[in-house]
């Protein structure tokens, strides 16, 4: 049985896949003779080619030369990716002579796929700042658009490391990533993709089918040619947020969404409408960009108006930049009432973006066209007193989608919603829900805890002046309830009392040092209006350093001294939102009350303090700010200072499984903790841990088999992730030295048999909190120090023979052993690498239950009795390390002359530099060699690949 490996198991599986759905395969020695070097990126004599065939008179002979050198002139950044990204989808020109005007050029045909050329290679070697080899690279006509980087399915956390390979990449070979445009990795069993130049936990996406481990529909999917060309002239977004350039790759539910919109316009007649739900922080405006793009574009809509509706001012202003960032053409924002009635009436053909706020009175039937699409954005607020209806009967022949972060709720204005834009057979046209989110890692949890009751706002107060008021007015958004806060006097001095505001900003920052700040993460603090976010800021300063918090609110010159001392400028806000953004820079709490409630994306925040009264569609959108993933963060942390979590249902009449998998109770992590524990004591139960002499033998023979291993690492990585989460709470007091136990035995098992962790990788897995009780404790940090490593020397044998340890810990710690001896000696001895394959083989039987444990030690010394042996014979034979090399793999194949024929070998070889990318060159190669070898009575095919391989390795 052969053990597992990248190239056999996934590379060979990826190139045959590819193959399977028309993409022509090049051998790297192939395409290295077109590329001409390392260092040239196209595929130049069929870029050449497609130029010329796709732009007829335009790109000639002549010019076809000047137009890739302009290619390669786009500068090696994220802004010279955008801008390569735009010459695909053909908004770039090239001068004609002969008509004295630019002209539009095309790179890709997007009409008509199979005008295309589809290739692949494998082992792509480039020449940047350095040297690299990726493992998979797709060209379409010549450009290369995708790196795909393969690791074995043995590999622990494999997507990861393969990631983090492909940021190296793009740090070492910005020549190269100028042009790729998104990426993939995989290890065999699913696929995981993404944008280059992006890496980040919100654009690192797993590609869903059906059977989630079906990997064959998964490459053939992912990479089948439409996709490729539909990701390339849609999927791929670059947007400016806070002036930083942003790159995105839509996700599923995205495209899901736009093409339920597209089949319903197109071929469901009798409906004109639809719901969709993309839970917050799901990106639906990026969609609805999308989506508006995608329709004015299709042939059948005929010139199409497009009406972007938004809820806010502030909205309508990020949605009409995010549209010109996108590169959106005719675009009209409508300055008022008036100016959007003259758009409609003198029917302007692109996109108007729009508050709803601006049909108010519009005349009936103003344009009946059909070919008018509504994107409205939070869907449930156009239901607010007659705005709904103003719109649909000024435009009574147009399409309507509403897009809406939160599920609909259970009041008049949910069920206003369903009405407007659903079906009674179809409540939504499309939904990506809260748990979805979750699982996609599109979003994290969060989880709720209430102060001390003593600091809640009085239950009848918060009742008559607030809930009761928002229900009676359906008030459905942050304006109206800051309306009605206006009016609720008792509320707003209860919430102002300042011994109350002292005694908040006192636990505030106690609770930020103690809890967010070691995370390396940042807090907002919602307060109940702006004289509350200026009272907060001077009280919190007591406390913390006053650079750590700022206050954002909407200044009026009407203000009372306190709140002028906190009016920042336009610019000076920018500066602040961009600057939170950041792990490096202050502020590291933000006070607000009505801005960046909503639209306002920063993954590091973490916790809410949240002392304003909010309902339903409002207090979900507000708490969303925390939802985001950020590296090293699982969840986000509110806490309720009014008491309005007491009493969930009074707070958010939604479904309750509509957001409970989102938003869960901080007490119930507790319990959860608790239940993890108990199931880690079953593991431990079966190790014998009384003799302290002896327990690290009993482990690592305990967790000798994977099975074993993968579930204490499963149940390890949930208790640490709670750890996170609750430390320093007292509530851990009575579990700590158990979980630094359980801490010790997580890095055995890690650094026993996950033999990557040499290199550092187990930081990968350690959560922040747990790095640094880690490095609080010296048991813990110096663990790995005590283990055993045999030297590995001629009396092997007999020193394996005297430990004291059963045959499994002997077999790990002597696989251990040999790994880090032939790690540390492969460069000086490269023959060492056919000894490394040898081991992993015995491993593989060992791990298939092809060999049994006595078996596999007993092999494995003589492999530990064979390296030194060679080492001494490598310093005794006067060969040089590659002449030995070669010799080594003749003798184990019974060469006669083995020595003078491994000189022989070594010369030609050197001879021949360019043998591994040059086809023709290899064959001569490998010609020479059979000559060399014409004695040899063995399989002389098999062993000129094993010299060939060693040769790879030593150049390397």
């Amino acid at each position: 049985m052969r053990p597992i490996t990248e190239k056999r198991d996934v590379q060979d599986r990826v190139i045959e896949h590819l193959k399977g759905i028309g993409w022509e395969y090049i051998p790297p020695a192939d395409l290295l003779q077109k590329r001409g070097n390392l260092k040239e990126p196209f595929i130049s004599d069929i870029l050449a080619e497609k130029l010329k065939e796709l732009n007829p008179g335009i790109i000639t002979d002549e010019n076809v030369g000047d137009v890739i050198r302009r290619l390669k002139l786009i500068p090696a950044t994220l802004k010279g990716n955008e801008e390569f990204l735009e010459y695909l989808r053909g908004k770039k020109t090239v001068y004609v002579e002969k008509e004295k005007r630019e002209r539009n050029i095309r790179l890709i045909d997007f009409e008509n796929i199979e005008n295309n050329h589809f290739a692949f290679t494998k082992e792509f070697s480039f020449e940047d700042r350095e040297k690299r080899r990726l493992d998979i690279v797709l060209f379409i006509n010549g450009i290369p658009i995708c790196d795909f980087e393969l690791k074995s399915p043995t590999v622990l956390e494999a997507e990861e490391e393969a990631l983090d390979q492909i940021k190296i990449y793009n740090d070492v070979l910005p020549e190269l990533f100028k042009y790729l445009q998104f990426y993939a990795v995989s290890e065999g069993i699913r696929l995981f993709y993404g944008p280059t130049w992006k890496y980040e936990s919100k654009t690192f996406y797993r590609w869903k089918v059906e059977n989630e481990f079906d990997f064959e529909k998964a490459i053939k999917t992912f990479f089948d040619k439409k996709e490729v060309i539909k990701t390339l002239s849609s999927k791929i977004v670059f947007m400016k947020t806070e002036d930083d350039l942003q790159k995105y790759m839509l996700k599923h539910h995205q495209t899901r969404a736009i093409e339920k919109i597209i089949k319903r316009i197109l071929e469901e007649k009798g409906k004109n409408k639809g719901l969709i739900w993309h839970t917050q922080g799901s990106h639906k405006t990026l969609t609805m960009i999308v989506c508006a793009d995608e329709l004015r574009k299709i042939p059948e809509l005929d010139n199409p108006t497009i009406i972007v509706v938004v809820d806010r001012l502030e909205l309508e202003h990020q949605i009409y930049q995010n549209f010109q960032a996108y590169g959106f053409p005719n675009i009209k924002r409508a300055e008022s009432k008036d100016h959007l009635k003259k758009l409609l009436e003198e029917d302007y053909r692109g996109l108007i973006i729009t508050t709803i706020h601006k049909f108010e009175g519009m005349p009936k039937n103003i344009n009946t066209r059909e070919n008018i699409i509504v994107l409205i954005d939070e869907a449930h607020r156009s239901q607010e007193g007659d705005l709904g209806n103003y719109m649909r009967g000024s435009l009574p022949n147009a399409y309507y989608f509403g897009f809406t972060g939160t599920p609909i709720d259970k009041t008049e204005v949910g069920r206003g919603t369903f009405i407007a834009f659903g079906y009674e057979d179809e409540p939504y046209l499309d939904k990506y829900t809260i748990d979805e989110s979750i699982a996609d890692g599109t979003t994290v949890p969060l989880y709720y805890t209430l102060a001390k009751a003593e600091l809640h706002v009085d239950k009848n107060i918060l009742e008559e002046e607030f809930f009761e008021v928002v229900e009676e007015e359906g008030i459905v958004d942050i304006e109206g309830i800051n309306k009605v806060i206006e009016r609720a006097e008792k509320l707003k001095a209860v919430l102002k009392a300042k011994d109350r505001i002292e005694k908040i900003a006192q636990h505030i920052a106690e609770h930020f040092k103690k809890f967010v700040k070691p995370l390396g993460l940042k807090a907002i603090i919602v307060a109940v209006d702006r004289e509350a976010c200026a009272l907060y800021k001077e009280a919190l300063d007591k406390y913390l350093p006053p650079e750590y918090s700022k206050v954002v609110y909407t200044s009026n010159y009407k203000d009372n001294e306190l709140l002028k001392k906190y009016h920042i400028s336009e610019e000076e806000e920018k500066i602040i939102r961009k600057e939170f953004k950041s792990p490096d820079k202050s502020p590291e709490i933000l006070i607000v009350t009505e801005k960046l409630l909503t639209g306002y994306d920063a993954p590091i925040l973490y916790t809410m303090y949240l002392d304003k009264p909010l309902k339903d569609h409002t207090l979900l959108q507000a708490i969303a700010r925390v939802n985001r993933p950020y590296p090293k963060k699982t969840c986000g942390l509110i806490i309720d200072y009014i008491g309005i979590f007491e009493n969930l249902q009074r707070a958010l009449a939604f479904q309750s499984e509509d957001i409970e998998a989102g938003l869960i109770d901080f007490e119930k992590l507790k319990e959860r903790f608790k239940e993890l524990m108990n199931e880690v004591d079953i593991i431990l139960e079966k190790i014998d841990l009384n003799d302290k002499t002896k327990r690290t033998d009993n482990i690592i023979n305990y967790f000798f088999e994977e099975e074993k291993r993968q579930e204490f690492i499963k149940i390890f990585k949930q208790i640490q992730e709670i750890y996170e989460i609750l430390s320093p709470d007292e509530f851990l007091r009575d579990f700590i030295e158990k979980y630094k136990f359980l801490v010790q035995i997580y890095q055995i098992v890690y650094k026993i048999y996950y033999f990557d962790a040499e290199k550092g990788d187990i930081r990968r897995s350690i959560l922040k909190k747990t790095e640094e009780l880690i490095k609080e404790n010296v048991k813990l940090s110096n663990l790995i120090d005590d283990f055993p490593i045999y030297e590995i020397n001629k009396d092997i044998a007999n020193t394996i023979k005297a430990d004291n340890v059963s045959e499994r810990v002997k077999v790990a710690n002597l696989y251990r052993s040999i790994r880090i001896h032939i790690d540390n000696k492969l460069k000086e001895n490269p023959y060492l690498l056919s000894i490394a394959e040898k081991v992993e083989e015995i491993i593989s039987q060992l791990r298939e239950k092809h060999r049994s444990v006595e078996s596999t030690l007993e092999e494995l010394i003589k492999v530990a009795e064979e390296i030194p042996k060679a080492e001494d014979e490598q310093k005794s034979s006067g060969l040089s390390k590659e002449e030995f090399s070669y010799f080594w793999i003749l003798k184990r194949h019974g060469v006669k002359n083995a020595e003078s024929i491994a000189k022989s070998i070594c010369k030609i070889i050197a001879e021949k530099d360019h043998w591994m990318f040059n086809e023709n060159a290899e064959r001569e190669l490998r010609t020479e060699l059979y000559k060399v070898l014409l004695n040899y009575q063995g399989n002389v095919v098999k062993l000129v690949n094993e010299l060939l391989d060693m040769a790879k390795i030593i150049l390397e």
